[in-house]
């Protein structure tokens, strides 16, 4: 029976969640607002303008097609059924979380989303 409450114990500690910013408390300062643009017809993933364009460029390098990016890890509900406003932090992707692009497309760059959440409505 100890082992099965230690074994819950750390699943728990596991699954907790980024309590540094609160859902409606003003962007941070390595937050980027973003929009979502549904899903990226080349790579099926989802597609954001970023409306920080100056910023996410000393992050991730030029861009050919800047302020659009794909991103990879960013939540479906975000971006499946209609567009939102959204703070997100984000980094560059690691070689092994490249994702296969029809390249019919233009050739957006890809981000990872490390977390995000809705833009609070104004006079909140």
């Amino acid at each position: 029976m100890k082992k099965c409450v230690v074994l819950v114990a750390l699943a728990m500690a596991g699954c907790r969640q980024d309590t540094d910013v609160t859902p409606n408390a003003a962007r941070a300062d390595d937050e980027f607002e973003v929009e979502t643009m549904g899903r990226n017809r080349d790579c099926g993933i989802a597609q954001i303008y970023v409306k920080d364009a100056a910023k996410i460029t000393q992050l991730l390098g030029p861009a050919a097609y800047a302020p659009i990016y794909t991103a990879l890890k960013l939540d479906t509900m975000w971006w499946a059924s209609k567009t939102h406003t959204l703070y997100v932090r984000v980094r560059k992707p690691e070689p092994s979380e490249a994702v296969m692009c029809t390249a019919m497309g233009p050739g957006y760059q890809m981000l990872v989303v490390t977390s995000a959440r809705l833009k609070p409505a104004a006079g909140q």
